[in-house]
């Protein structure tokens, strides 16, 4: 990333993205041309989504003078399938399912969020977690068990003489208010979330909640685009996502999400994730 310049061109003036079927984007895109289908992977609530990527589909339309639509699926197996079919033209998705997608299905990955994202452990303020071993025989709450959160988690809590699945029993909430929800019985001590998850969760509900733990630091979401995405359409929406930290709706967009900027996604980036990659697919063929 150039200091004071795009992290995808040099000195480029950033502008950026966005769209949602949950909420259907119209502006000065041509009707003539079929809206993009713009996936945003299902790890917060509907609600949230729209909400969060709002301002990334009103710049899209207007950089691409074409319809978008934000659309998603009812959980992360779903969504991967459906990423896998080329339903998508452009997605983001957790870093480790970016990159199965990548070497499964032939999209293209071009941007990563920044900065990591913190995997949290969270308990009920009227029962607080000191040691990890009271887990124990207990459950652990969490979203989706295929994001790379939950899946580190898991090696996590391995190097801590504890298995999931073993000693420690799983319990999957559909969104972040269902995990928040779970931490109010008493067989369920602990959940394990994003802080993007936990800043979600409504704010007179997240003050009974406390952080007991940040366990990790994960890479961003990847942003690829389906193969129905040309080299000439692949070229123009690259350079839209180099403009968008700098623009007002990149940073209502930054804002709303946690994150603080996009940039270009290296081999680095990808090689990173390659030890959980088989795991991945496990993960989601066991669903």
């Amino acid at each position: 990333m150039t200091q004071n310049g795009s992290p995808f061109l040099p000195n480029a003036k950033r502008r950026a993205l966005a769209g949602l079927i949950l909420a259907s984007g119209a502006g000065a895109a041509s009707a003539q041309q079929a809206a993009l289908q713009f996936g945003v992977m299902p790890n917060l609530s509907a609600r949230v989504l729209v909400q969060q990527y709002q301002p990334f589909r009103s710049f899209l339309e207007q950089e691409l003078s074409r319809l978008v639509e934000i659309v998603t699926a009812p959980g992360l197996q779903a969504f991967q399938e459906r990423s896998l079919t080329g339903a998508y033209g452009v997605l983001v998705t957790a870093a480790n399912l970016g990159r199965v997608a990548q070497l499964d299905g032939g999209l293209r990955p071009v941007a990563i969020y920044e900065p990591r994202i913190p995997g949290l452990l969270v308990t009920h303020r009227s029962r607080p977690m000191n040691d990890i071993n009271t887990l124990r025989s207990r459950n652990v709450a969490m979203t989706n068990p295929q994001s790379l959160v939950a899946l580190t988690f898991t090696h996590w809590l391995r190097g801590q003489g504890l298995e999931v699945g073993q000693q420690v029993t799983p319990v999957h909430a559909r969104n972040e208010d269902s995990l928040a929800q779970l931490l109010t019985g008493p067989d369920t001590p602990l959940a394990v979330m994003s802080r993007g998850e936990f800043n979600a969760i409504r704010a007179d509900v997240r003050d009974t909640l406390v952080v007991w733990k940040e366990f990790s630091r994960v890479p961003g979401f990847l942003m690829l685009l389906g193969t129905s995405i040309g080299p000439a359409e692949s070229q123009r929406l690259t350079n839209c996502l180099a403009l968008l930290p700098d623009t007002e709706e990149g940073q209502r967009f930054f804002a709303g999400t946690g994150f603080q900027t996009i940039r270009r996604v290296t081999t680095e980036d990808l090689a990173e994730l390659d030890p959980v990659v088989a795991e991945t697919r496990r993960l989601l063929s066991n669903t």
